[in-house]
């Protein structure tokens, strides 16, 4: 036996138990069933990702402390809009389920931050039509993995237009993860969720292969890049370098 067998032999089980309680075994397409219950999206989230999906959401708060502007991409129900209004940000979010975004403005309205969040139904295609140089910030949290390349490239070019000077762009997502090993274990234990996400919405999701690169190809710098779920999912923030807005 090779010495490099030896070592998978040892390290692959500890690996794996260390993904599956970190809790990347919590499959990101599963969201795609609860999609279809709206107002009891974000209980039954938290729950089944163990507080983790509300933890992300809080750090992407900590990282806006100074933004007056907000746009939120795919606000779902609203969480993270409410949770950045109730600090006094002014936050405009955006989704395509116009079930989310009837929950939404429930929740919005029944927080009384009507003066400080609003959510609109739009899709990624229609951020051309926003404003250029308008936003302290951009955010988007389980969200980009649901596009398509060409949907993503959009999203990310009209963020860089959209953005003020020095404006900051959060993405928190499912990931490729970075080793071979666990890309590996990635795939082998997100394959029965997203399968039974599949045969029950008929639509899954795509862990980012490269985020910061395409962060980067849209003209940010990178701030910070956050690993957790075992590698499965990063946070990262980026940084608007370019004066660039066509």
């Amino acid at each position: 036996m090779e010495a490099s067998d030896s070592y998978k032999i040892q390290v692959l089980p500890e690996l794996c138990m260390k993904i599956i309680k970190e809790g990347a075994v919590f499959s990101y397409v599963f969201m795609k069933i609860l999609e279809g219950r709206p107002r009891s999206y974000d209980r039954l989230m938290d729950k089944s990702s163990r507080g983790r999906v509300k933890a992300l959401k809080k750090a992407v708060v900590e990282e806006l402390a100074e933004a007056q502007r907000v746009l939120d991409i795919g606000s779902g129900t609203g969480e993270l809009a409410v949770m950045l209004a109730v600090r006094g940000v002014s936050v405009e979010g955006f989704d395509i389920n116009p079930a989310m975004v009837a929950a939404a403005r429930e929740r919005i309205k029944a927080d009384n931050l009507t003066d400080y969040a609003s959510v609109h139904r739009m899709g990624v295609d229609g951020m051309d039509g926003l404003p250029a140089s308008h936003y302290d910030a951009v955010v988007a949290a389980l969200v980009f993995s649901e596009l398509s390349d060409d949907e993503r490239h959009f999203a990310f070019r009209h963020a860089a237009r959209i953005l003020k000077s020095q404006g900051v762009i959060i993405i928190a997502d499912e990931v490729v993860p970075c080793t071979k090993i666990k890309r590996g274990l990635h795939s082998v234990l997100r394959v029965p969720m997203k399968l039974v996400t599949y045969l029950v919405s008929r639509a899954t999701t795509h862990p980012l292969v490269d985020l910061t690169a395409e962060l980067s190809a849209a003209g940010f710098a990178i701030d910070k890049e956050i690993r957790s779920h075992g590698d499965s999912f990063a946070m990262v923030v980026g940084r608007l370098e370019t004066a660039d807005k066509t």
